[in-house]
């Protein structure tokens, strides 16, 4: 991440845009994925120039120094700091903490949340945020990575949800803090989120396949801005992306939400909340009576109606201690033919909301193994079968 403090606000005669603009120039000599994000701000991936001028440091000292050469062209102020962190967030605090006279910071890959622990929350540029926070005696970052998602979703609205993955590293990105700049087509560009080197110009690391620079491919540039035309035309559940969470059936564990507008799907992480919507159960929260990997290639929603018999063409059934009442020996899918059962394993059971009189929900499930070379998962409830998905 490049930041040039003297070019973080536009002055009447335009000196400042122009310098931005020079300083993305030069920063495109080492990527030309460079992207100002913001006047005076400009992002730059590190992963594939890195391993070409010698590892991250060298690659910050040499924008630096670049983008030092051109900013103050014109009269306005030259100094440039640079910051390398994963997330645009990141970047730009390593970059401030670099200061005009300092050398690049380096933050190591997977070392966000450590250097974010200290900063203050006025950082998350939610003034209301911060004041209450204050007050609350939550002053620093790290205090506010420390509350449960949930409870900080429920205070502080889906905004303050936002800031709190950002706080703990979770994303890289605060909403809404990118300018988005739009192509004479209308269409505003995906932005990036890329490690990155701060001198003006920020570097961010993400977590997908980089091209030979470190930029996204194309084609995946070209997707992420049809995704964004299409909502905008649409609305935002025009696109759809799938989020892993929490559940014990694979059904439960996938979550449509609509995908980012002006990110495009290689930029998302399925273990993230998009940005403004909800965050579904915990992934990684214990679920017992959750089937064990690998999940089903196919899920059926809703589950396919079956029979499964065993000996002597008894139904099979799971007791209250969640055991089969007899080991499985053939199956039929949607009334079909018979087919003899060669493995099973299970029965995984489940009391859901036990609590509740009407939302009570008792289930088991089972995988089975037909001599056909059919795999598939099994659900009973209330005495009934249904096939709830199928294995490659």
């Amino acid at each position: 991440m490049v930041r040039c403090p003297d070019l973080l606000v536009d002055g009447e005669l335009g000196r400042e845009q122009r310098a931005s603009q020079r300083v993305q120039a030069a920063a495109e000599d080492f990527s030309p994925s460079a992207e100002l994000v913001r006047p005076g701000i400009v992002a730059v991936p590190t992963r594939g120039p890195a391993r070409y001028f010698g590892g991250d440091a060298a690659l910050a000292r040499q924008v630096a120094a670049a983008v030092a050469a051109v900013a103050g062209a014109d009269g306005t102020a030259g100094r440039a700091e640079v910051g390398v962190a994963d997330g645009l967030f990141a970047a730009v605090l390593a970059a401030r903490a670099a200061g005009p006279a300092g050398a690049p910071v380096v933050i190591p890959p997977a070392g966000s949340a450590a250097f974010l622990a200290p900063w203050p929350v006025d950082t998350l540029e939610r003034p209301e945020l911060a004041d209450l926070l204050h007050r609350l005696g939550i002053g620093e970052l790290e205090r506010f990575a420390a509350l449960p998602a949930r409870q900080v979703l429920a205070r502080f609205g889906n905004d303050g949800a936002a800031c709190h993955r950002v706080a703990r590293a979770e994303d890289g990105e605060l909403p809404g803090w990118r300018q988005v700049r739009r192509d004479p087509a209308g269409i505003p560009p995906r932005p990036a989120t890329r490690r990155g080197a701060d001198t003006g110009t920020r570097l961010t690391r993400a977590a997908r396949q980089f091209g030979f620079w470190g930029e996204a491919a194309a084609a995946e540039a070209r997707a992420g801005q049809a995704i964004t035309a299409v909502q905008q035309l649409l609305g935002p559940e025009a696109a759809m992306l799938g989020r892993l969470q929490g559940g014990r059936g694979p059904a439960e564990r996938i979550r449509l939400v609509p995908c980012p507008a002006a990110t495009g799907p290689a930029t998302i992480s399925n273990s993230a909340a998009t940005p403004g919507s909800a965050p579904g159960p915990a992934a990684g929260s214990p679920w017992p009576g959750q089937v064990p990997s690998p999940a089903p290639a196919l899920v059926f929603v809703p589950p396919r109606p079956a029979q499964l018999q065993g000996t002597g063409n008894r139904p099979v059934g799971v007791s209250a201690a969640g055991l089969a009442t007899t080991a499985p020996g053939r199956l039929s899918v949607e009334a079909g033919p018979w087919t003899a059962v060669v493995a099973w394993a299970g029965p995984w059971p489940s009391d859901e909301r036990w609590w509740s009189p009407r939302g009570r929900r008792r289930r088991a499930r089972m995988q089975v193994v037909t001599a056909a070379g059919r795999a598939y998962l099994l659900v009973v409830e209330r005495g009934g079968w249904a096939v709830e998905g199928v294995y490659d």
